[in-house]
């Protein structure tokens, strides 16, 4: 796992924790667009595992 693999996990499960606190608070409307960035998060992680090493 490369650097920019580990800090795109990383910022995944901080938006996902946050997220989670949001909605509990201010409700899932109001806390959707940090769950979207989660995913984005995983997106970017999954796209930079997948390209090939040369």
């Amino acid at each position: 796992m490369t650097l920019k693999q580990t800090i795109y996990m990383a910022l995944a499960v901080v938006c996902l924790v946050i997220g989670v606190h949001q909605s509990i608070v201010a409700g899932l409307i109001g806390s959707y667009w940090i769950f979207m960035l989660s995913v984005i998060f995983l997106m970017l992680f999954r796209m930079d595992k997948a390209k090939p090493k040369q």
